[in-house]
């Protein structure tokens, strides 16, 4: 009736095929995903202690180059650019703090200068609310 010899036979060969099918396709997937010879920067991102998030996101806040003192400055003295009054302008970042120096025009009132260094706070104040802006206006 039934040649068992016979189907386990068949089923040690079907198993068989299944281990090499299996390797094959382990093999295949192993080389498929090495590194091509004929592009050698592939996926591969700058050692910037964040696996390479500010590398291939350049806009996201942690990367270095998206804020420094440089441009936060250049900003500062762009915004205060068409206040009238400001004869020389010093600028002191100090952590979270930004410190302004404000030397007014000498032929301005003393509230006028009072009032100039109010409005350069409220200015920069709104334009860089990450820092805590302290002002000093002076003759």
């Amino acid at each position: 009736m039934f040649n068992t010899k016979r189907m386990q036979r068949r089923s040690r060969w079907k198993l068989r095929f299944l281990l090499w099918g299996f390797s094959a396709v382990l093999l295949v997937s192993i080389i498929g995903c090495g590194k091509d010879a004929s592009h050698p920067h592939a996926n591969n991102y700058g050692h910037d202690g964040y696996l390479g998030l500010s590398n291939s996101n350049p806009n996201l806040p942690n990367s270095f180059s998206y804020l420094n003192i440089k441009s936060d400055g250049k900003m500062v003295r762009q915004v205060l650019e068409p206040v009238q009054g400001i004869k020389h302008l010093g600028l002191n970042f100090n952590g979270a703090d930004l410190y302004v120096n404000v030397k007014a025009d000498p032929s301005m009132s003393d509230e006028n200068v009072r009032l100039l260094g109010e409005k350069v706070h409220k200015i920069v104040q709104f334009n860089m609310p990450r820092y805590h802006v302290h002002v000093t206006a002076k003759k």
